[in-house]
């Protein structure tokens, strides 16, 4: 119980009033801007090699600005991030634990989510004490203090981690070079929590299938080896304490090689716990060593508890505890006792996973029972490979060969079940009120069943509280879904994707479409923001994605989602410009949306799409007719911004005009051709350049509300002063993703609300 008040004052503490040390900004955060140049000196802790870059973890540093102003000003900082561009020819840096840097660099401040779904890099990096980053290359850092200079006490630890990196890359190289990348990298992740070689779609299978958790050092990986060690030394006539500390000092310096994540850190607590009872001769009690592990790690760090991975490692042993005894009935199948375990297990962390990953594979209660039994294999031939290629080649070839069989079973069980139908449920991310009560009802049944378990007719007690269960389960799975499905309203979102567009819309029909998506300053924009925040809308499918005009910031996100698409969101077509105005991107963009199942459609003035979207411009001579009821001759236009697809969407009171890039002769044709009138709403062109939205486009359309997609500072100077000057004479109100982050309309057909995600 005490444990329990323990976890709930630090949860008050981090939910309501946010006053813990890491999550208040740091002087550094708070006294220089980003981009800025600043000098640091810091000693090493951790160093984390990636595929482009390599990350230098420094401690105990101290920052300055090398301008004139701030450069007497010297800031303190517990924790700094420095991120090293790796060179060219891809060589790695070579540092050391425990050195002293000096560093040259800008710095970087990490930021929350700008759009639903998207990733909250500010406060991954809060939960580790980090507030700030300074970006730099090999050639601005300098070694001003070897690790052997420190006493000798720091020296001999900072010697043994030294040692540990030198023996995971070691590993890492030997594994790679006999397995192959693929395998080799998986394999890697799974022994050495080393992650930078993973294929991403192999690693997004996993994911999407529910067996992520075996590509990263979690605890079951902890407690197969801690458990294995301490059992064979048991065996082997050793006492209790011998072995535990044996089992438990393996795997502490396990730990230290691949990097503490929260759920090593609960499974180490937890073997620790077990290990004391053992020695003292006491039964081990589950509740309570959850409940201990639990408040160690909310007090070392409170921001855990808001870590989906601290809830899904403590809530997948809560579900075995509370959830499984609900289920168990004595049988000798043990594929059905396992099947049991994983549905006790999933049901337990239904809601947060909906919650932080907005979807659901219901193949994995199958492919868990499957797979799990397995892996303790799959660790003890790559293990033996490793161990044995040192003495044998021969016999260390066979445990990597036969470690390669079983990962290729994996994968091929994985895209089995992901071909199948249903392979996936998305629902979107549910309100936190539903995940309250999803939890408050599964918490009360267990409490009754547990109240009543000693009752008369226990079986029949036992049968209809898993029915109970099973219900609260798919109803909330069907509940979310249709929540996140709101149908009666037409939903307009203007995603914050840097400097780029990007327009998601849910008409009242229910189609979902996406009107661009790409940005010129953000890396990987479909993958990391375009795809998560239609997840988190429980988009699985898109009807339409329209692509104005062929701009990189307007459809290289697209291009991702086309690839993605079986692990991702769905495109049915590909709606393109008049064939007049495509250029080498846009048919290069076709052939991929072919190659990927897509259809490809091209759209002309004059055309619907659905019955709110309807596509005013381009004109073109052989579709002119449809605006003005006469064929006549029209200057032409060059493929790009002045031929940009421009669309009217309309629903009752509700009216919004989305002009991709139009400026130019592009803009002047729309204007002379009759077919642009008023639009309360108005997404502006080309980021709000001066050559958009000139006076005369204004005065007709009349917009009472402009929304602008830009990125933050970005080179170009959008919005430009000029357009803002010409949006203020009309009175019309301007919200920018630069200051709102997603700007959301949503309708009925009368009455319109605008949210801003800032």
């Amino acid at each position: 119980m005490v444990c329990l008040i323990l976890i709930a004052i630090q949860l008050v503490r981090v939910s309501f009033l946010q006053n813990t040390k890491d999550q208040k900004p740091s002087l550094a955060e708070t006294l220089i801007s980003d981009e800025k140049d600043v000098i640091c000196e810091g000693t090493v802790y951790r160093i984390e090699n990636k595929s482009q870059s390599t990350a230098i973890y420094l401690k105990d540093a101290v920052v300055s600005c090398t301008d004139q102003k701030s450069k007497n000003q010297i800031i303190k900082e517990k924790k700094i991030l420095v991120t090293i561009k790796n060179n060219k020819s891809g060589k790695k840096i070579r540092m050391k634990i425990g050195q002293k840097l000096n560093v040259w660099g800008t710095k970087q401040s990490f930021h929350p989510p700008r759009n639903p779904g998207n990733f909250n890099q500010k406060s991954y990096y809060q939960k580790q004490g980090i507030h700030v980053g300074v970006l730099t290359k090999a050639e601005q850092i300098k070694i001003v203090l070897s690790e052997k200079d420190k006493n000798w006490i720091v020296s001999r630890w900072n010697s043994i981690r030294n040692q540990l990196d030198r023996l995971k890359n070691y590993w890492n190289w030997k594994i790679v070079s006999q397995m192959g990348k693929t395998h080799g990298a998986m394999l890697s992740a799974i022994l050495l929590g080393e992650k930078s070689g993973l294929d991403p779609e192999m690693k997004k299978l996993y994911q999407k299938n529910g067996l992520g958790h075996l590509l990263a050092i979690s605890g079951l990986h902890m407690s197969l080896i801690g458990m294995s060690v301490y059992r064979l030394l048991r065996r082997m006539g050793n006492s209790f304490l011998f072995s535990g500390i044996a089992g438990g000092g393996i795997l502490f310096f396990y730990l230290v090689m691949t990097g503490p994540q929260v759920s090593s850190l609960r499974a180490l607590l937890m073997f620790f716990i077990r290990m004391g009872a053992e020695i003292t001769g006491r039964d081990v009690d589950q509740p309570t060593s959850l409940a201990v592990t639990a408040a160690i790690l909310s007090i070392y760090q409170p921001l855990y508890l808001l870590d989906a991975a601290f809830l899904l490692s403590f809530g997948a042993i809560l579900g075995i505890l509370l959830l499984y005894p609900i289920f168990e009935q004595k049988t000798r199948l043990k594929a059905w006792e396992g099947f049991k375990i994983s549905l006790a297990v999933n049901g337990m962390l239904l809601g947060i996973m909906l919650y932080y990953y907005f979807e659901v594979p219901p193949y994995a209660l199958v492919l868990n029972v499957i797979l799990i039994p397995l892996f303790p294999f799959v660790m003890l031939t790559g293990i033996g490979g490793i161990l044995f290629s040192e003495l044998s080649g021969t016999v260390g070839k066979i445990g990597f060969r036969s470690c390669d069989r079983l990962l290729s079973f994996y994968d091929k069980l994985c895209e089995l079940t992901s071909a199948l139908p249903g392979s996936r449920i998305v629902t979107g991310q549910p309100e936190l009120w539903w995940v309250l009560i999803y939890y408050g009802v599964l918490l009360f049944l267990c409490f009754l069943f547990h109240a009543m378990k000693n009752e008369t007719d226990n079986r029949r007690k036992q049968a209809g509280f898993s029915l109970l269960v099973c219900i609260v389960i798919a109803g909330s799975i069907c509940g979310c879904g249709i929540l996140n499905n709101d149908s009666k309203n037409l939903q307009v979102t203007v995603l914050d994707v840097g400097q780029g567009d990007c327009i998601f819309i849910r008409d009242r029909e229910g189609k979902k479409m996406l009107v661009d998506g790409g940005s010129s300053d953000l890396s990987s924009v479909g993958t990391y923001r375009i795809e998560p925040f239609l997840l988190s809308q429980g988009v699985r499918k898109l009807e339409y994605v329209f692509v104005t005009h062929g701009d990189a910031d307007h459809i290289n996100g697209i291009q991702e989602l086309l690839q993605n698409q079986k692990q991702g969101v769905e495109i049915d077509a590909l709606v393109l410009p008049p064939e007049e105005y495509m250029d080498e991107k846009l048919l290069h963009l076709a052939e991929m949306a072919k190659e990927n199942g897509t259809r490809v459609l091209t759209i002309y003035a004059g055309e619907k799409a659905g019955t709110y979207l309807k596509c005013i411009a381009p004109l073109t001579t052989r579709k002119n007719e449809r605006i003005r009821g006469k064929e006549e001759e029209m200057p032409c236009l060059e493929a790009g911004n002045e031929a940009s697809v421009v669309l009217e969407l309309k629903d009752g009171a509700f009216q919004m005009l989305l002009t991709g890039d139009l400026e130019g002769r592009g803009e002047e044709q729309l204007v002379e051709s009759g077919a642009l009138e008023s639009c309360p709403i108005l997404k502006a062109g080309h980021h709000g350049s001066k050559n958009s939205g000139s006076g005369e486009f204004l005065q007709i359309v009349n917009p009472r509300l402009t929304l602008i997609s830009a990125g933050i500072e970005n080179r170009y100077g959008h919005p430009h002063e000029e357009t803002l000057e010409r949006l203020q004479e009309i009175g019309s109100e301007v919200l920018s993703t630069q200051e709102c982050g997603a700007i959301t309309l949503k309708s009925d057909g009368r009455k319109i609300k605008v949210h801003k995600y800032l």
